[in-house]
């Protein structure tokens, strides 16, 4: 009797250990199962984007907005991948591209020879050029280019900027006024301290809605450059992939929508 209660009771308190180890079974078969069914984890997409530009790109209520964040979440989604944009100042742009750090640059780049040494462009995409902010009692005194560039006027632009380049080349009769940021320039010219401001035609633009009872735009474009994405040299396929989705967009009206969503002096 003794050994018979011994043996019962060595064989109930296996039983405890025998369901707790079936239980961590089933559990770590289960846990394969849903493991192997998960969906691998969606590709990523780095998008090299130059902060406080807008209208190309720009933060409002924790979302990139402008040309550049929409069209790259387009690429993305057409691509099937997870965009992210990456804040990069214009000095580190090249850099960033070819150390990887980003696959793509959408920055509003120009393409220039100079820069078509060090990395690959895919195909144009919009034309943009220097624009003249005037002020609206001014619109018959400049309202073409010839008499904008030929007026013996104060014209404003950022220091060392295309525009200011523009001014010191073309403009022979004008009084270059330098600014150390479009913000100051617009003020000068709001209070009629100088009496044309040559910018960026995007942020151009933008500047007026700020003010646009008093400040406009000039029917001129100087300078027009192409804008386009650039790649590192070795990213052939994602390349041709992006000019395929360019083509695409160009006949379906998707790249015309977003463009005059947000850049209507593009061309």
């Amino acid at each position: 009797m003794r050994g018979e209660r011994q043996f019962r009771g060595a064989g109930w308190s296996r039983l405890p250990l025998l369901l707790l180890l079936g239980a961590l079974t089933a559990l770590s078969a289960t846990s394969c199962r849903s493991l192997l069914s998960r969906p691998p984890p969606q590709p990523v997409l780095r998008i090299g984007i130059v902060p406080d530009s807008p209208p190309l790109a720009f933060r409002q209520k924790r979302q990139w907005c402008g040309v550049e964040a929409d069209l790259g979440r387009a690429l993305a989604q057409r691509l099937d991948m997870r965009p992210i944009f990456i804040a990069t100042p214009p000095a580190r742009l090249a850099d960033n591209l070819l150390s990887g750090k980003v696959d793509i640059l959408m920055a509003g780049l120009t393409v220039t020879e100079e820069r078509r040494t060090q990395m690959d462009f895919a195909t144009p995409y919009v034309s943009v050029g220097q624009a003249a902010i005037i002020r609206a009692e001014d619109r018959l005194r400049y309202n073409t280019a010839i008499k904008i560039r030929t007026a013996r006027t104060r014209v404003g632009a950022v220091t060392d900027s295309p525009g200011a380049r523009l001014v010191a080349s073309y403009f022979a009769n004008a009084e270059l006024v330098p600014f150390p940021a479009a913000a100051p320039a617009v003020a000068a010219l709001r209070e009629k301290k100088i009496d044309v401001f040559i910018h960026d035609g995007p942020e151009a633009w933008w500047l007026t809605l700020a003010h646009p009872e008093q400040l406009v735009l000039a029917p001129s474009v100087f300078a027009r450059e192409d804008v386009a994405w650039a790649f590192r040299p070795s990213s052939i396929f994602l390349r041709q992939q992006a000019n395929h989705a360019l083509a695409d967009w160009q006949k379906d009206g998707t790249l015309e929508a977003i463009l005059k969503r947000w850049l209507p002096v593009s061309k």
